[in-house]
């Protein structure tokens, strides 16, 4: 049973947002573009669990993804958590292209592409074996019974090579880095080693709940992650065939200059960039501001009626955005 369902994360979300309203030639586009390819690779290799994990049973295992927990000290993320009344499994997914190498003497993931350029990234094992301790001390802070936890490095990627760089330790890395696919009957393996029923139904239940309650999603502000001052965001509406901004209002509607394309909503998809890139609550100005509005009383009307909740009166009334990105 699915009980944290994976969903885009809201910072793809933003990082689109950022790349709707940055000139092409802006300094910092590059980087944030690396950073969201990085991101977006992420992302499809945990969906790369979505079949896989089809195949558990529903009865037996509660699933929880892009999990982010405080263990009373630190913060700690994971991609994937499945939960038994026998046992946990932690998964670590790593999308690697070109072919992955496990460093156990240096503690590093060496990769290789294609070009035969190799790059050194923080080992994933080092990294989920920390979360297995941090889950640990969670489950200990919220007075549940110990209960064997299992860590998983997964390979999202069926076309890497998985390679160690010591042979003699193959056998041994391979009880827990696997590719995506055979993720079904290493589950098998770990109910036949764990047959004891360590969680009641109840507390089953009630440890699921905990988990689910104690989530506490990552703040991020892509702005001033890479030190963007908000005045170099293009503004104004963009138009839903040119791209170009050069939506104005006519008669209830919105219309390109451009290309004469009308449209009843091209404004939402400027108050969601704003939503991302700037913040939650918005009042006239900003919105006659970000929206190259020249009308008070059409401001005033559409956050009107879209906005059913609003904080202060008269001049320093601010209306609050509710956008639902999952």
């Amino acid at each position: 049973m699915i009980i944290k369902k994976r969903t885009k994360p809201i910072k793809l979300f933003m990082f689109e947002a950022l790349f709707r309203r940055l000139d092409l030639e802006h300094p910092k586009r590059q980087i944030a573009s690396e950073v969201y390819a990085k991101s977006m690779a992420g992302y499809r290799g945990e969906r790369s669990l979505d079949f896989p994990l089809s195949f558990l049973s529903e009865q037996k295992y509660h699933i929880f993804h892009d999990l982010r927990l405080y263990d009373g000290s630190h913060y700690f993320q994971i991609d994937c958590l499945l939960l038994s009344s026998n046992f946990i499994v932690i998964i670590e997914v790593k999308n690697i292209t070109g072919t992955p190498i496990f460093d156990s003497t240096f503690n590093q993931l060496i990769r290789i592409n294609d070009d035969k350029d190799e790059r050194a990234f923080s080992s994933p094992i080092v990294q989920v074996n920390r979360h297995v301790d941090q889950l640990r001390k969670w489950l200990a802070l919220h007075k549940y019974p110990s209960i064997p936890i299992e860590p998983l490095v997964i390979i999202g990627n069926d076309k890497s090579v998985i390679k160690s760089t010591e042979n003699e330790k193959s056998q041994t890395l391979s009880q827990f880095v696997l590719p995506y696919y055979v993720l079904p009957d290493k589950i098998k393996e770990l109910e036949v080693k764990y047959i004891t029923h360590l969680l009641t139904k109840e507390s089953h239940h009630n440890l699921s709940v905990q988990l689910q309650l104690q989530h506490h999603p990552l703040k991020f502000n892509i702005l001033q992650h890479f030190h963007i001052p908000e005045s170099d965001l293009i503004k104004g509406i963009q138009c839903t065939n040119c791209k170009f901004y050069s939506m104005h209002r006519s008669f209830g509607t919105w219309a390109c200059s451009k290309c004469m394309t009308i449209s009843k909503d091209a404004h939402l998809q400027a108050l969601h960039d704003y939503y991302l890139l700037i913040g939650n609550t918005i009042n006239n100005r900003q919105m006659n501001d970000f929206l190259h509005i020249n009308s008070p009383h059409i401001t005033k009307h559409l956050l009107n009626a879209l906005c059913s909740t609003t904080i202060g009166t008269n001049k320093g009334r601010k209306y609050v955005l509710n956008f639902d990105f999952e």
